[in-house]
């Protein structure tokens, strides 16, 4: 073990410093609506020609409804980038994925929410979620994370 005055000993309190500097901005902050990064962010992976798996995880600093929210914003997204107008939830599940920390109320909780969806057409299908609409409500609640 490094002497505690010696070089190697500063040069391991400095190591440490620099990666305290460095990683607690980035655990401090929500995360923001993105592809998935350190942070958390969105993911998706097509399974069916219609069907894909989205994904949005968030960290520490982000609420469970703004994890569900930024899931479902990503589906309508998705949706419009593919040409469709419609997307129909087949399955949702938000999980708390906190650690020790987080489950012993010293920081907050940590989420991570999935969806299984259609893409489709058909705007008369009874649970198909109009992409443009969902994506303009939620915009409206976080004009300064995704624009307005």
């Amino acid at each position: 073990m490094p002497n505690l005055w010696s070089a190697e000993g500063t040069l391991a309190r400095l190591v440490r410093t620099g990666l305290v500097a460095v990683l607690l901005p980035l655990a401090s902050c929500a995360t923001a609506y993105q592809h998935e990064k350190i942070t958390g962010g969105y993911t998706d992976f097509r399974l069916a020609e219609n069907t894909y798996r989205v994904r949005f995880k968030g960290n520490n600093y982000t609420s469970r409804d703004k994890v569900e929210l930024f899931l479902l914003y990503r589906c309508a997204e998705l949706t419009e980038q593919l040409g469709y107008d419609h997307f129909v939830l087949l399955s949702e599940d938000t999980l708390d994925i906190s650690d020790p920390f987080a489950k012993a109320g010293v920081v907050p909780r940590n989420y991570y929410a999935t969806a299984l969806i259609q893409v489709v057409h058909d705007p008369d299908r009874p649970t198909a979620y109009n992409a443009k609409e969902v994506m303009r409500r939620i915009q409206a609640q976080y004009p300064n994370e995704l624009g307005s």
